[in-house]
């Protein structure tokens, strides 16, 4: 399985952007679909990664997933600022989405939003995946911090999403590999029994 390549994403917005004969802003606003009434996928991402994020779209709508992405679907919707009308706009979208990904990249953590949002999911639908997207040479990921405790989504072989729990050490600082440690993206975004984290355990003296 592969992660997804900043370079990969980038072509692809720039392919889109050419085809279309305008900037990389004016593509994501002019992706703007009709607003549904459910969602597949609702991607978490920064306004300081518009590249990236219109090539992640495309890549992800081009797969045939139902995304919600807020410079997209709701371009006049300022995000600049952290309001009440803000927050509300967002919750009641989140309610609509059967999953959020969290667009892992080195701008993610200096957005306002996107823990907030990765946080309120978690509580209320469980079903939260990291989307990585790595520079150069870069061939593993750990997420960083509490990203770590999210299962992350690389692309398999045949070019499907698989969803990976993250491999944790256990108190004795063993490595443990959790069956299964993958499973399809459609049947974990179906699957409200298993999201895919990794389990807390206690000691292994406590355990025997």
């Amino acid at each position: 399985m592969t992660f997804l390549r900043d370079s990969d994403m980038r072509a692809r917005a720039q392919r889109r952007a050419k085809r279309e004969g305008v900037s990389i802003n004016e593509a994501l606003r002019g992706a703007s679909q009709e607003h549904q009434s459910r969602y597949d996928i609702f991607l978490s991402q920064t306004i300081r990664d518009a590249e990236i994020v219109l090539g992640v779209y495309d890549y992800l709508t081009d797969k045939g997933f139902v995304v919600f992405c807020d410079w997209i679907d709701e371009p006049d919707v300022s995000r600049n600022e952290v309001t009440p009308a803000n927050a509300a706009f967002i919750r009641e979208t989140m309610e609509q989405c059967d999953t959020l990904l969290f667009l892992d990249t080195e701008s993610a953590d200096q957005s306002l939003w996107m823990c907030w949002e990765l946080g309120w999911f978690d509580g209320r639908c469980g079903s939260v995946g990291i989307l990585p997207v790595l520079k150069g040479d870069q061939r593993f990921y750990r997420g960083r911090e509490f990203l770590g405790l999210y299962p992350y989504i690389e692309e398999s072989s045949d070019g499907e999403l698989k969803v990976v729990r993250p491999v944790v050490p256990s108190p004795e600082g063993l490595m443990i590999f959790e069956a299964p440690n993958s499973r399809s993206f459609e049947s974990w975004s179906k699957n409200t029994q298993d999201y895919m984290r990794p389990r807390a355990y206690s000691s292994w003296r406590e355990r025997t």
